[in-house]
């Protein structure tokens, strides 16, 4: 097949990996061509609407294909619908194995009956005899070899081929529950007792004396430190020395910590809490399951795949590393990737081990074959959250109220795979203090491997769990206190230049105060106690309560990477490319808007998932951006084609700050570069003693046409083919970089230098006949037709920002009252309201849909889903929705869920990454709204109705 002429667009080489050429199709083959035969162009168009001489968007952009039940998620395609396929669909199984405790030995098919045999059975075997391997970030035992012991529950044993729906669909029918299918030896210990921890970390903060601008101690001011492992388990062990090694100071500072909280505690000087948190396991429940669909055509050694993931610029890279070992190795001149809607992520679809099962289906399969979670296998093999037990202190001083110290020790469940487990459990540890200023802190967080099933970015990420409970200490110290509780948090809330708890000051400002008295003075809090009576005596057998709570979200990485492409053709349609998946978010009519705010229109197709096409800015990645050194950096930076990341993942709340910060900055100079010169091109042309116009920002545009000094505004349409003739800016290409803040580089654009917040810049040119140099600056675009602009004065976040681990954050708050059955512990939400920072908003009814969901799944965390550890838990394959109890719609207060979106400060507000923090104060609201209507604390998550009565009784 020739993948040049089969996608929507031609495809454009990326680069080789491994001796294989990358290709990508960000949605799928026949999108646009099936588009066209059932929308027309007209209510296709209806998106975008005009409000007060403004555009915005009417509905989502891509709601009518989502709506009318066209193919846009990957688990709607089989083999007939993809151009140049083979029409015949084959179908794999995978066994897995439910017992971890003993020897895994093989498992008969011979009961089958003929119709329902797989053609073909991947085993353990087959992977050592061909040398498959799962790409590192994995791990190892793809598949469970017989005679060991499974490393987890739901661990793959096998997966079985078939060529027709009918044969899979009989197997599986027979095989997915039973029980006896696979046979165990010999009683054996658990393999993940035997495995050192996945992660360790250490978060000492001592402030400067007097609260100096510079810390005593800290992980930025000092860097970070790791235990030693002995037996499995971290031994943070060595010599006290506040003259000694970064470790030595450590140790000294948080023994200091533990004296004058024991000392300030006998004094009885400030009132110190010691509890013991738990939260549980979670499914994600996004709307589609995962599923994969691959092909590898022997005649044009093409490697075909259709994926369901949040991150294909990863998998791309990974998929081809596992083919370059085994039986296709050698074999495999092309990769294609195709990247459609993935039917909701919440984080589980990023660097899920599921797609290179499809590959490995596929290296093995004699056609197309199709691999497609039901919902029993999601919940037995998709990621989930992780579980966090956290043993806590907080010390307030009893005189001034203020928080004096904070401790926990964080014990992380990571299940049968690393996957980001290091990860969310720094996150998690360094989000414990949440809106709070703490001036001592010393917080260690491990995280174990388990034979639960692999956890995972799910969303929430670790702050969820450590910010609850930091919640619920607040709660609870305001009560022994005796102090109201927003009076406690008044006294402690972060300001602006206080630093975090790892030493580093949060950017922008921080406007927790704000909305502190914004909640305090909801009528539901001021006026709870006598609703609490009113209620209770209408309403005998429930109780009443209200409960409040607020968190602020890291968003980002430290490490992220967006890209963006924007083209402006002849006739004024724009054209905007990322790299970013939708993945319900509404990514795509997010950035379609932001394009506006230069170019005065939306953009009129945003194209989702690239891949390929950024090799037009050459980059190279060579180090790992979280431990590189600074001089390695300053090395390597000397390179104009060297970043530390060439593409992130769409997650961690990335696409209004991180995604629109490239998407603007391209707009921004197809305005400057194009647009504005081309209207002052013609208003010179038509009208005599015209002022002078050469500072950009004098434009504005009205109604999508651009005007400036009272001149006649101008259309796009007119303007873009003005900006063609006349060889100007049509087309943009940008790559930046963020660790906690921008890189910067000086690029020259048409003789003149511009200080831009990218490290990689590439530009179209228009090549109309109206300009001298027209041929020139065309004969430039020579980088896959774009003229590639070498950096000058490169300067990157400094590497040591990595120890600041976070310093951008979105806070949010939910109040909320409920009332408690006393019968059966049921409880009923009778009302909500969500204030929410979110900065510069984009589109005010995504981030509405965004709260909504928020409080959908706090709800869900705090009160309904749950999954038990282990044996009894999602592993054994037995788990669907008829066990997994999720809220509906009669547990939302669907009619009285209010919100405040705090109005932005100024126009250049950034815009926030809320896509996380409006679910996590919901669950806090919840505990205290249970607490107040019942008098019983909960430590261990959910609250389901059950314990409630139990507790109760």
């Amino acid at each position: 097949m020739d993948v040049s002429n089969a996608s929507r667009r031609t495809f454009i080489k990326q680069c080789v990996i491994g001796g294989v050429a990358v290709y990508s199709a960000p949605l799928l083959w026949e999108m646009s061509r099936a588009n066209a035969s059932i929308i027309s162009p007209e209510l296709a168009a209806q998106w975008q609407t005009q409000t007060n001489g403004q555009s915005t968007p009417k509905f989502r952009n891509d709601g009518i294909a989502k709506v009318t039940g066209q193919k846009v998620y990957g688990r709607d395609y089989r083999a007939m619908d993809m151009a140049g396929w083979p029409k015949q669909q084959g179908y794999a199984f995978i066994l897995r194995a439910t017992d971890a405790a003993h020897v895994y030995q093989g498992f008969s098919l011979d009961h089958l009956p003929a119709s329902a045999k797989p053609y073909k059975v991947i085993t353990a075997a087959d992977l050592a005899r061909d040398k498959v391997k799962l790409p590192d970030f994995y791990g190892d035992n793809m598949l469970l070899a017989e005679g060991q012991t499974a490393d987890y529950l739901g661990h793959a044993v096998a997966i079985l081929l078939f060529d027709s729906f009918h044969a899979f669909k009989q197997a599986k029918s027979l095989l997915q529950f039973d029980k006896a299918l696979l046979r165990y030896g010999e009683e054996t210990p658990f393999v993940s007792e035997t495995k050192n921890p996945y992660a360790n970390w250490r978060i000492i903060r001592v402030e400067g004396e007097d609260g100096a601008s510079e810390d005593t101690y800290s992980p930025l001011h000092d860097g970070l430190f790791f235990p030693n492992i002995k037996n499995y388990k971290p031994e943070w062990s060595g010599d006290a020395n506040a003259q000694g090694s970064v470790s030595e100071r450590g140790l000294f500072y948080a023994g200091e910590i533990d004296k004058q909280i024991e000392s300030a505690k006998t004094s009885q000087q400030w009132q110190v809490l010691e509890r013991e948190y738990r939260t549980q396991i979670i499914d994600p429940m996004m709307m589609e399951p995962e599923a994969f669909n691959g092909w590898f055509d022997a005649n044009s050694q093409t490697f075909h795949t259709v994926i369901t993931a949040q991150s294909p610029q990863d998998f791309q890279e990974m998929a081809v590393h596992m083919l370059s070992s085994g039986p296709l190795a050698g074999k495999v001149n092309n990769l294609v990737v195709h990247s459609p809607y993935i039917g909701g992520g919440f984080g589980a679809k990023d660097h899920s081990i599921f797609p290179y099962y499809g590959v490995l289906a596929t290296i093995y399969a004699k056609g197309p074959v199709s691999i497609a979670n039901d919902r029993f296998e999601q919940f037995q093999s998709g990621l989930k959250r992780h579980p966090f037990t956290m043993k806590s202190r907080l010390a307030v001083d009893k005189a001034t109220l203020k928080i004096q110290a904070l401790t926990s020790q964080m014990t992380v469940d990571g299940g049968g795979r690393e996957n980001f487990s290091p990860s969310v459990t720094s996150v998690g540890a360094t989000a414990m203090q949440s809106i709070y200023y703490t001036p001592r802190n010393d917080i260690v967080a491990t995280a174990y491997a388990s034979r639960n099933p692999d956890a995972g970015s799910m969303r929430g990420y670790g702050t969820l769990q450590s910010m609850t409970a930091m919640e619920s200490m607040i709660h609870e110290i305001s009560a022994e206190l005796e102090v109201d509780p927003f009076k406690l948090r008044a006294a402690n809330v972060m300001v602006s230049g206080q630093r975090n708890t790892q030493g580093a000051i949060p950017n922008g400002t921080l406007r927790y105060r704000e909305m502190l008295d914004m909640a305090e003075q909801d009528t539901v809090w001021q006026q709870r106690v006598i609703n609490k009576k009113d209620y209770e005596a209408k309403h005998p057998g429930m109780r009443y309560g209200v409960g409040f709570g607020i968190a602020t979200k890291d968003y980002g990485t430290g490490a992220a990477a967006p890209s963006a492409a924007i083209q402006l053709s002849k006739d004024g349609k724009i054209s905007l490319d990322i790299g970013f998946i939708e993945m319900g978010t509404g990514t795509q009519t997010s950035q379609a808007v932001v394009v506006s705010e230069s170019l005065g229109n939306f953009a009129d197709e945003v194209k989702l998932a690239e891949i390929d096409i950024w090799d037009a800015m050459q980059l190279v990645q060579t180090d790992n951006p979280y431990i590189i050194s600074q001089q390695r950096q300053d090395e390597m930076a000397a390179n104009p084609r060297w970043t530390p990341v060439k593409a992130m993942a769409s997650s961690a709340s990335m696409s209004a700050y991180y995604q629109s910060h490239v998407t603007r900055i391209a707009a921004d100079i197809i305005y400057r570069h194009g647009l504005w010169p081309a209207a002052v091109s013609i208003w010179n042309e038509l009208y005599f003693n015209t002022p002078i116009l050469n500072d950009p920002r004098d434009g504005r545009w009205t109604g999508g046409k651009l005007t400036a000094l009272g001149f006649p505004p101008l259309s796009i349409d007119i303007l873009a083919k003005r900006a063609h003739d006349l060889g100007l800016v049509v087309g943009v290409m940008g790559h930046a970089f963020n660790r906690w803040a921008w890189a910067e580089a000086d690029f020259e654009i048409f003789g003149t230098k511009e200080r831009i917040a990218l490290d990689a810049l590439a530009l179209q040119y228009g090549k109309g006949d109206k300009y001298h140099g027209s041929a020139a600056r065309i004969a430039r675009m020579n980088s896959n037709g774009y003229h590639l602009i070498d950096r000058q004065a490169m300067r990157y976040p400094k590497a040591e920002l990595n120890n600041a681990m976070v310093t951008y954050y979105a806070p949010c708050a939910t109040l909320v009252e409920v009332a408690v059955n006393e019968g059966n512990g049921e409880v009923t939400l009778l009302s909500s309201h969500t204030w929410l920072e979110a900065g510069k908003v984009i589109v005010n009814e995504l981030v509405e849909g965004q709260i909504q969901g928020g409080l959908a799944m706090g709800i869900g965390h705090a009160l309904h889903e749950e999954l038990p550890p282990f044996e009894a838990g999602a592993g054994n394959g037995t788990w669907n929705l008829n066990r997994y109890k999720v809220p509906l719609a009669r547990h939302v207060g669907v009619w009285s869920q209010r919100h405040t979106i705090l109005p932005q400060l100024s126009e250049t507000d950034p815009s926030r990454g809320i896509a996380e923090v409006v679910m996590i104060p919901v669950v806090s609201a919840l505990v205290e709204a249970v607490y107040q209507a019942t008098q019983v604390r909960f430590y261990d998550l959910p609250m389901t109705a059950k314990k409630i009565k139990e507790a109760m009784a």
